[in-house]
């Protein structure tokens, strides 16, 4: 599974890398956050992956932060 943040090269951006089952993890924790009115931390070498996927200079994130906030 994978899933993986990296800020791009010039720092103004963020991609976001998934493999077949780091999407569907993705999407569960989504509905899971939403549902318990929630939030959640995705941390490099439990949720998120440290694999180099690509030879640009990106920069791996470390912690992710994913906080529901409902709005009528």
């Amino acid at each position: 599974m994978m899933i993986k943040f990296e800020t791009d090269s010039n720092g103004e951006g963020v991609e976001i890398i998934f493999d077949s089952n780091g999407i569907d993890e993705f999407i569960a924790y989504l509905q899971s956050i939403k549902k318990e009115n929630d939030h959640l931390h995705l941390l490099v070498g439990n949720e998120l992956s440290e694999e180099k996927v690509s030879d640009n200079e990106n920069t791996n994130v470390k912690h992710v932060k994913i906080v529901y906030l409902p709005r009528s």
